[in-house]
């Protein structure tokens, strides 16, 4: 092995005594020539959609490890290709909650979420609002990073994010996001900055993006009752782990129910230039010390706690 070294060493010496007879115009010609290969030869530099970027890592995606919210044909492609060991499999959830609190959430009563599910329908939905598609139970995630009850209703045109008290049974609050106004949807693993200090969640979710590649204004970052951010991000409701039941009844609080529906509405509009993306989903947080307390404690959820209910 040391005499393969020797005679390369010794080679790439007669290598270098060489080139210095050679003429510094022989020289540059060659850099000139080598210079204008390599430019010839130089690939375009990939184009990223910055409204991808403000809102999701496209970068480090994975096409097999996002088939949920694929049509059966993806999904069977995505199988027949060779597994990659070095790829992390999906999904991984950390089970939200436990057994024993989850029956302190009003929603896990029988008949809760239908009833108010159908109360919505019934007195927000019009005509001119599109096609009926479906209505799910989900978990806002908002931009500092709080989880939030919210009912969502989907149609051919819009969808409908609901604020409603399950101990009243009354609606509080409602928003509209029209299918046209969206340009970006990203479907694929919540995460948080490599510089965050909050725990990985191991959750997916969806984001509506109607930002146009556009940063989040500092007023809006910065101001946590804001409500002129330019996205929705969604996550199950937790009952979903914890629901017995069929499929179908299960899929009132899944995420990936809601996303499939909500990307075949898309496709059939012909009209929409919205781009779907199956990526990581970027959290924009860093310490996280009060969205923790508040997501640990469940305050987004109207649950039973001790003698109140709230």
């Amino acid at each position: 092995m040391s005499d393969l070294l020797d005679e390369d060493l010794e080679f790439r010496g007669g290598t270098l005594q060489l080139s210095t007879d050679t003429s510094v115009a022989d020289v540059s010609e060659s850099n000139r020539t080598n210079t204008n290969d390599n430019t010839g030869r130089r690939k375009p530099p990939t184009s990223v959609n910055p409204s991808v970027l403000s809102g999701a890592n496209s970068l480090t995606s994975s096409t097999s490890s996002f088939a949920d919210a694929r049509g059966p044909e993806e999904q069977a492609n995505s199988a027949a290709a060779p597994p990659d060991d070095n790829q992390a499999v999906f999904p991984r959830y950390d089970v939200p909650f436990d057994k024993e609190n989850i029956k302190d959430f009003f929603t896990f009563r029988k008949g809760v979420v239908d009833t108010a599910i159908q109360e919505c329908i019934t007195a927000l939905l019009f005509p001119e609002d599109g096609e009926y598609l479906g209505s799910w139970l989900l978990t806002e995630i908002t931009l500092w990073d709080n989880e939030k009850e919210r009912i969502v209703l989907l149609t051919s045109r819009l969808v409908m994010t609901i604020k409603y008290d399950f101990i009243a049974m009354k609606q509080l609050d409602f928003k509209k996001t029209y299918l046209d106004d969206l340009d970006t949807i990203v479907i694929g693993e919540l995460v948080y900055p490599p510089s965050s200090l909050v725990p990985e969640r191991h959750l997916r979710g969806v984001r509506l993006m109607w930002n146009k590649g556009e940063p989040v204004p500092l007023k809006t970052v910065w101001n946590p009752f804001s409500q002129d951010v330019p996205f929705l991000t969604y996550a199950s409701h937790p009952i979903f782990w914890h629901k017995e039941g069929t499929a179908e009844e299960k899929s009132t609080y899944d995420m990936e129910t809601f996303a499939l529906k909500l990307q075949r509405a898309i496709e059939n509009m012909t009209s929409s230039a919205c781009c779907i993306h199956h990526s990581p989903i970027v959290i924009q947080s860093y310490v996280g010390v009060t969205s923790l307390l508040h997501n640990k404690t469940g305050m987004g959820f109207f649950k039973v706690r001790g003698k109140f209910s709230f």
